[in-house]
């Protein structure tokens, strides 16, 4: 064991590394987010975790027992600040382009793959810090898992202040290369050269994080809706990083609209130019320049509006962004106007330095805008509305949807529609413009049937189409009489102009009702039926909210002329099929499984092969393997999943992210903690905390729709709070199965001790993994009792090992 004065600042220092690296892990995500698409984010956390389990490997191969502590712990915090520093000109000089991935694979992926060695450098140096400590100072692993947990939880809370108050994520690498140093600069001996350096370099970094604080821009590694940051001739007017996502507004070609981004272009809205004078806007709403709507996207946004011309209509619109929606509404007469948007930051523009140029349509006294996700906003509010109109609204990026999983679409289940008919008025009307209207039929008429049982869905149902992926969905409260359908073709018609065509899809008592087939509103569905689709089309459900989860094989889908395939529902899916072979809405399951397959033949198999040499073929080894692959997988999987689940609880995603991750870790950190003096106490009996937290998790499954009724009408504040109340007794016993393993290997296999770790952080990489694919075919709650079977396991597994590591007859016992 270390000298004491050699452990002085080991507790700090571990502290600081573990949180720049899970600041670093969120930030990258947030980049590729922005400079891919929100999916292929996962590159960031396959890196972060095959970092972590080879830096394992390697030190339980090559352990350098010679070096002292101090230094070693020094120059590799001293390497992961300077591999951070590194990303910065990778990012810049390495010409890898999403889009020319598939014409030149070959280029690209050796482009990408050169990339992926530099985001690996800097987790693989930060595991060397964590392995070379959890193996050099085991006896002390409750105090240091503490201290690593706990700084993870404060890395955590850095993604919601850095980016923003240094101006972007880019700049926030260098504020993490600073913490990189400091760390280094904590483990080196005391006045030692090593440690003068790095505490120069720290203190460099942090300043140059302020002199260069809004001057680092990464471009675009693809084209997202047109738009390619830092390549377009569109000039930047404004850019901010928002919590949630980055926005920047383009100027564009046209003199009367520019261009808001989400996530570089992820998602897209307008700032349309206005004067305020809402007489010539409905006289001139129709008007066309040079081919392009002068006031909208499309003549559907102004719909409903249209047909409460007059009648001072109460509206919400659930994602205002730009305002074409209550720019509509208020030229059409609406009474008050609503405007829910998530993004504070498009708020901030519309009514800052974009408020004169969109007619101050946001500052009206006619409208109330407020920053709130949509359904919290209606979870909250006893009125109800005329109109309540979404226009292809859902989160873009993988952090702020508050999923580790797939893309929860929250605003498309049988909970949210219930929500949205529930708040309008006698005839009120929902207008939804969203994609693959077979699986909003499902879903509406599903929602409808538990609201209204006996009245016939498809008598309020309308569906148009102006873009062909993208319909008009029209549900009223009361029945469509035939003078509405009437009023809805006429303004559908050339007599009202617009650059594109408008159809009547679907409407009752129409012939274009045929186009629809009777299956489709059937409750519940018939099995054959969706067996005989070419698509999934079930209804969603909070508990499995996954909207995009349509594809059943990989082929181009044909249209029928009989309405079970929609052409535009065929042209939604064909789009994202990339050669015919790559679905690149699943491309990160690909990625992964293979990824999971290379880091287990490096962090599992390779080390059997020195078995022999290396001491590992030791009763003790395949208990260990269970055991540490069971804590990754199930600790990873509840992370995920509760971050997801809890959305509905607290309202913004990206709110529940840093609840579900702060409370967690912290309240594991304190678990690791109080399982030293547990462990004294009880000796392996203190891991009965697995099956206390298998309990918990069943109640709070249980408790979780009272949990969901008790946040009603409370501030998101005390929310917030409510949710880390639930979650603390969750995330204590969860942090003490990983410091109890290793104090039973050191104990009588203390070289197993490395590996464990590296074992432990690859299957996070399954458990991510494991969590995208059960959630979306099980969903949410059944994914977490698979979990709980992981930790039940992962019980069984410890009793063999700690039977395994008895000496002489004496039970394991902590040596703290």
């Amino acid at each position: 064991m270390q000298a004491l004065n050699e452990k002085r600042n080991l507790y700090p220092g571990i502290f600081v590394i573990s949180a720049a690296t899970l600041l670093l892990e969120l930030t990258l995500t947030r980049i590729f987010e922005v400079v891919l698409w929100d999916h292929m984010a996962y590159l960031i956390v396959s890196s972060a975790i095959f970092g972590f389990g080879l830096s394992g490997v390697c030190i339980m191969l090559w352990p350098l027992p010679r070096l002292a502590s101090e230094k070693l712990l020094a120059v590799f915090a001293a390497g992961f600040a300077a591999s951070v520093l590194l990303l910065i000109p990778a990012f810049k000089l390495i010409p890898a382009n999403f889009d020319d991935l598939a014409d030149h694979p070959m280029r690209q992926m050796l482009a990408f793959g050169i990339l992926y060695i530099f985001l690996l450098a800097p987790f693989f140096a930060s595991g060397l810090v964590v392995s070379t400590i959890v193996t050099r100072y085991a006896p002390q692993i409750h105090r240091l898992y503490f201290w690593d947990l706990f700084g993870a939880a404060i890395g955590c809370l850095g993604i919601f202040l850095f980016p923003t108050l240094l101006g972007g994520a880019e700049e926030t690498l260098l504020l993490i290369a600073a913490a990189g140093a400091l760390s280094a600069a904590l483990f080196a001996v005391e006045r030692s050269g090593l440690k003068r350096a790095n505490l120069v370099a720290a203190l460099g970094l942090a300043a140059l994080t302020v002199i260069l604080a809004n001057r680092i821009e990464f471009g675009s590694l693809t084209t997202k809706r047109g738009v390619k940051l830092g390549t377009g001739s569109e000039r930047v007017e404004f850019s901010r990083w928002d919590p949630i996502a980055k926005i920047d507004v383009l100027s564009t070609h046209t003199p009367y609209r520019k261009r808001v981004v989400y996530d570089g272009g992820s998602q897209s809205s307008a700032f349309q130019a206005f004067d305020g004078n809402f007489e010539a806007s409905r006289k001139n709403y129709f008007e066309l320049v040079n081919g392009q709507s002068r006031y909208n996207s499309g003549k559907y946004v102004a719909l409903a509006h249209w047909l409460k011309r007059d009648s001072a209509p109460q509206n919400l619109i659930i994602g205002s962004a730009g305002g074409q929606e209550t720019l509509a509404a208020l030229t059409w007469g609406a009474a008050h106007v609503d405007a829910v948007e998530m993004v504070c930051t498009v708020i901030k523009a519309a009514t800052g330095p974009f408020d004169a140029y969109i007619g101050h349509i946001f500052t009206n006294p006619r409208v109330t805008v407020k920053c709130d996700e949509g359904r919290s906003f209606l979870r909250h509010s006893n009125r109800t509305y005329d109109i309540i109109q979404i226009h292809s609204n859902h989160t873009t990026t993988s952090i702020g949807s508050g999923s580790g999983g797939g893309s929860p679409i929250y605003l498309q289940t049988v909970e949210a529609y219930k929500e949205y008919l529930s708040h309008l008025d006698k005839d009120g009307v929902l207008q939804i413009n969203y994609f693959i209207y077979p699986r909003m039929i499902t879903t509406a008429a599903t929602a409808w049937s538990e609201l209204f049982p006996g009245e016939d869905f498809r008598r309020h149902l309308v569906i148009t189409t102006g873009y062909p992926t993208m319909p008009t969905f029209l549900v009223k409260r009361s029945a469509w009489s035939k003078s509405e359908i009437a009023a809805i073709r006429h303004f559908l018609s050339p007599a009202f102009p617009d650059r594109r065509k408008y159809t009547m899809i679907y409407a009752p008592g129409e012939p274009e009702a045929t186009n629809v087939p009777d299956e489709f509103f059937q409750i519940p569905l018939s099995k054959s039926f969706q067996a005989a689709l070419p698509y999934r089309v079930f209804p969603l459900t909070d508990d499995r909210p996954f909207f995009r989860d349509l594809r059943k094989e990989i082929r181009r889908l044909e249209p029928d002329t009989r309405g079970y395939v929609p052409a535009g529902t065929a042209e939604f899916m064909n789009a994202s099929l990339r050669k015919k072979l790559i679905p690149m809405e699943s491309v990160h399951l690909y990625f992964l499984g293979g990824l999971s397959v290379v880091v287990a033949t490096i962090v599992i198999a390779v080390p059997l092969l020195w078995s022999q040499r290396s001491g590992l073929n030791r009763p003790e080894t395949t208990p260990m393997l269970i055991y540490f692959s069971c804590l990754g997988a199930g600790f990873v999987i509840v992370e995920l999943v509760l971050m997801s689940k809890f959305v509905l609880l607290i309202g913004f995603p990206i709110y529940s992210m840093g609840t579900v991750l702060f409370t967690l870790l912290f309240s594991a950190g304190v678990g690791s903690y109080l399982s030293a003096p547990l462990s004294r106490s009880f000796g392996r009996w203190t891991i009965l905390a697995i099956p206390a937290f298998a309990l918990i998790m069943v109640l709070l499954v249980v408790a979780f729709p009272l949990m969901r009724n008790l946040t009603l009408g409370m501030s998101q504040f005390a929310r917030i709070l409510l949710v880390a109340a639930f979650l603390i007794p969750v995330g204590i016993p969860l942090g003490m199965p990983f410091p109890l393993g290793i104090d039973a290997l050191n104990l009588r296999a203390s070289n197993l001790i490395p590996w464990a770790w590296g074992t432990n952080a690859f299957m996070t990489v399954v458990g991510s993994l494991l969590s995208v694919i059960l959630t979306m075919k099980l969903g949410f709650d059944r994914t977490l009792f698979i979990a709980v079977t992981l930790y039940l396991i992962a019980l069984l597994s410890f009793l063999n090992l700690s039977r395994a590591a008895q000496t002489d007859g004496v039970a394991v016992r902590t040596s703290i």
